[in-house]
């Protein structure tokens, strides 16, 4: 459980400041409390989906790998914030470098949490042997 907070936390990190601070993206109403405007849930929304690309995914196969958990990333943002052009929440894509740099800024950083996810999860669960015992259990 705890890492999946620090999944969540970072991957909604990741979206609210690009959304914020990258060109060619603008946040047409910003979040100004209690007034939430359509960032924040966004980057919430957003981020609870990259969080739960490794657990998803552990869901569907067993035998996971850094490519899939990539594909997934790439998948998931690109479509996201293509979806942006569609449906107004108050971001606004101005410029393609403004869809393609920040996509490609979240798709790493889900990717990198998520990995690390996955090989905290792999070392966590192989069994621990003493070294030099072989014994044969029948």
């Amino acid at each position: 459980m705890r890492y999946f907070l620090k999944s969540l936390f970072f991957s909604f990190l990741s979206v609210f400041f690009a959304n914020h601070i990258l060109p060619g993206i603008a946040v047409v109403d910003p979040t100004k409390l209690p007034h939430i405007g359509g960032d924040l849930p966004f980057a919430i929304a957003l981020g609870l989906l990259n969080a739960l690309i490794y657990p998803f995914l552990k869901m569907l196969d067993s035998h996971l790998s850094a490519v899939r958990i990539g594909f997934a990333a790439i998948l998931l943002n690109f479509v996201v914030y293509a979806l942006l052009k569609v449906v107004p929440i108050g971001i606004q894509i101005s410029t393609w470098q403004g869809y393609l740099i920040p996509a490609a800024l979240v798709t790493l950083v889900s990717f990198f949490i998520n990995f690390y996810e996955m090989r905290h999860y792999r070392k966590c669960s192989l069994p621990s042997t003493p070294s030099g015992s072989s014994e044969l259990k029948l």
